[in-house]
């Protein structure tokens, strides 16, 4: 436990004081009359580095890392190239580096980039939010699951970079790109009517109207046995998307139906969430210059208010939802900067408590509670 506290807390940290300092760098540079740093500043590379050997290094840790890891080798000891259930352009890369012969942290460190790259890319224009991200990044729930999810985390880091294009009504581009990234999940066809979200003519800077949907998601989400309805109604798109084999999964007992599972990691995103919607109009105002805050801002509630919708279901019901997780992500560091640039210092302990105490709490349960399905976000190297 003391080794993966050390990993998560120390790697947050590091990256966090890079982030700092390029942050710092490139204020003082702009307040003389310069341009904004360039990707490649010496900062920014370490830290991307720094992630990339972190995730490529690291052995059993988390959920899917087993069933990666067994389809990358047995591609090399057995010379079996089929393509199982993954993504043709997945499977074709990986397919590539196993008949390389490139050892196996090759194949984990170079989807890692993909997620690096692609956020950091975002942010290119926000640097004033890389060492809030660090934060969030490995003392919360994103690096464990996307460390797990390693091709749908892809695509959620990809949505990031496409707000862009949102912004600038590129909807063939983003079509496009969307399809495109279907080659590595389909579950990328969804970004396709994400677009659409951004366009709704509804005034989000009303407080009351994002609490009272908020507050829909969660009574609808208590009594899960009308999306069972809808579910049956619309089996043939989830086919299409891939998750018609998980019907079988949708427990249609009552008492499963009727669960209410509550607990931290479902309650305390919503207090987050809370925050952020009676902060947003002065973080709009502070950071006015950003045309993509309200597209985050929104598909941050649409990722909170599904996840409750869906959250007395099966799992494979509520994983649309996290594809929005790194908006929420962004968003999160948005009103974390605000807080701290504001001085609101109650506000800001609150919402730290409540985001950072995950890494250590998963890790104490996977010490305590004996065979754990919390083991695997124990952070184990084949290295030490």
């Amino acid at each position: 436990m003391f080794q993966s506290v050390i990993v998560y807390t120390g790697s947050a940290v590091l990256m966090a004081l890079l982030g700092w300092h390029v942050s710092k760098r490139e204020q003082r540079v702009m307040a003389a009359g310069g341009a904004e740093l360039p990707l490649w500043s010496w900062e920014i590379v370490t830290a991307v580095l720094f992630y990339i050997a972190l995730s490529s290094i690291r052995w059993l840790t988390t959920w899917d890392y087993s069933m990666y890891y067994n389809y990358y080798v047995s591609m090399q000891s057995l010379g079996d190239f089929s393509r199982e259930n993954f993504e043709p352009g997945f499977h074709f890369i990986s397919s590539m580096m196993a008949q390389a012969g490139m050892h196996y942290a090759f194949f984990f460190g170079f989807w890692a980039t993909l997620h690096i790259v692609l956020l950091t890319y975002a942010l290119r224009h926000r640097k004033v939010l890389l060492p809030w991200i660090a934060l969030c990044l490995f003392l919360g729930p994103c690096y464990i699951w996307w460390m797990s999810t390693i091709r749908q985390a892809i695509i959620e880091c990809l949505l990031v970079v496409m707000i862009e294009l949102m912004v600038r009504r590129k909807f063939w581009i983003y079509c496009l790109v969307s399809i495109v990234a279907m080659l590595i999940h389909k579950m990328a066809v969804l970004l396709i009517p994400l677009y659409f979200i951004p366009q709704i003519p509804v005034r989000t800077a009303k407080r009351w109207l994002p609490y009272a949907l908020l507050a829909a998601c969660v009574v609808l989400g208590s009594f899960p046995q009308w999306i069972k309805w809808c579910f049956d109604q619309v089996g043939q798109l989830f086919s299409l998307v891939g998750y018609g084999h998980y019907y079988r999964l949708f427990n249609t007992d009552v008492t499963y139906a009727f669960r209410n599972v509550i607990g931290p990691a479902r309650l305390l995103p919503l207090v987050t969430v809370c925050i952020i919607i009676w902060y947003y109009p002065s973080i709009k105002r502070m950071f006015s210059s950003d045309p993509g805050l309200p597209v985050l801002y929104r598909l941050s509630l649409l990722h909170i208010g599904y996840l409750n919708l869906m959250g007395n279901t099966t799992q494979y019901l509520s994983r649309p939802g996290d594809l929005m997780r790194a908006c929420f992500l962004v968003m999160l560091s948005y009103v974390l900067c605000y807080l701290w640039r504001a001085r609101k210092w109650v506000a800001l302990a609150i919402i730290c408590a409540i985001n950072f105490y995950y890494v250590f709490y998963e890790l104490f349960k996977a010490v305590t509670i004996r065979g754990s399905i919390y083991t695997p976000e124990l952070y184990q190297s084949f290295l030490f």
